[in-house]
């Protein structure tokens, strides 16, 4: 049995055209076509990037030696006694503000204004970093020689904005090619 079949007005080639099929085919043009200017087209500039690149140069030439230190202190975690985990810290801590205030020290001829405001965030979470291993090495004095290591943990201070500040420090510092500024690893 055969049964007369008029073919729609939308059927090509033997292809069936809806509009489903042609809103799905104009969106994978639509994101081909994105993809397309992202690589060839779209600026590339981080807004974390220091247009002043002579202190970026002379920041990372700073904390050179600064890092070979720290990075020769033993890590804190190995010690064996609380004393001589504070003492260790101390000492990190010590060269770390060193590095900082050398580092804002050099930061002070930059006049460009908004690497101005870049350097200022980045100099706030340096403070509180610093402030954060102080605080910690004096918990670590003012603890009992046998208390239980785990209640002796290295913590951050929460950001207002959020996220961990230390990952901003060595985000910043990676994005500017000063990866000596990072944040020390000895803790």
């Amino acid at each position: 049995m055969t049964t007369a079949y008029d073919a729609p007005h939308d059927e090509l080639d033997g292809r069936y055209w809806s509009a489903t099929r042609i809103a799905l085919a104009a969106v994978v043009l639509l994101i081909v076509a994105m993809w397309v200017w992202i690589y060839l087209w779209a600026p590339r500039d981080n807004p974390d990037r220091l247009e002043t690149r002579a202190f970026a140069e002379a920041a990372q030439a700073w904390c050179e030696p600064f890092e070979a230190d720290l990075d020769a202190l033993p890590i804190t975690t190995t010690d064996t006694t609380i004393e001589e985990r504070a003492d260790n810290v101390a000492e990190g801590t010590r060269l770390t503000a060193t590095m900082v205030e050398g580092l804002k020290d050099e930061a002070a001829s930059v006049t460009q204004e908004n690497d101005r405001k870049l350097l200022d965030l980045w100099f706030a979470d340096w403070d509180a970093y610093v402030a954060d291993r102080e605080l910690y090495v004096g918990r670590l004095r003012d603890a009992a020689p046998d208390a239980d290591r785990s209640d002796l943990a290295f913590t951050l201070t929460e950001r207002a904005a959020g996220g961990i500040y230390t990952r901003t420090i060595d985000g910043f510092a990676e994005v500017n090619e000063m990866t000596a500024c990072g944040v020390p690893r000895d803790i």
